[in-house]
């Protein structure tokens, strides 16, 4: 009798302890998903810059017009959920590249179509494609040159 009881006893001990340490494994995951649920994901957007003339267009003034007309589309709210950066520009292949959240990247491509003039010049931007990464992006770059210089 007192056998058995010892051993029910070494039972729930070695249950309470197990328990335990599966909660401290519980914790631990719960604090990892955390911090990957707290980190913004991000996208990256290419755009054809097409203008009158190419060479009055600068990095600067593109990265405004986009700010303004995704006030002028969608507001202050829109404006930070897209959160939008120009990432990379280069005016001979006519290609710039934003940053911005994964929400925002149809907001962002959709209120392209409301930039009119940048720098003084007629401008019209164009969403080709969005990415994960900067560098998957600028890889297609070179493939698009032989594309854009015809333009």
């Amino acid at each position: 009798m007192i056998c058995e009881v010892l051993a029910a006893a070494a039972l729930v001990t070695a249950l309470v302890a197990l328990y335990k340490a599966n909660d401290v494994e519980i914790e631990v995951i719960e604090k990892k998903l955390a911090k990957k649920r707290a980190k913004k994901i991000r996208r990256y957007v290419l755009v054809l810059v097409l203008s009158e003339r190419p060479e009055e267009v600068e990095e600067g003034c593109v990265e405004g017009a986009v700010i303004e007309s995704l006030k002028r589309a969608y507001g202050t709210i829109g404006l930070a959920l897209t959160d939008p950066k120009l990432a990379y520009f280069d005016p001979d292949l006519k290609v710039a590249i934003f940053r911005t959240t994964l929400e925002g990247v149809k907001l962002l491509s959709s209120s392209l179509l409301y930039v009119e003039e940048a720098c003084g010049t007629k401008v019209n931007l164009i969403s080709l494609r969005a990415f994960g990464t900067l560098a998957s992006a600028r890889e297609k770059l070179p493939k698009l040159g032989k594309y854009v210089k015809n333009l």
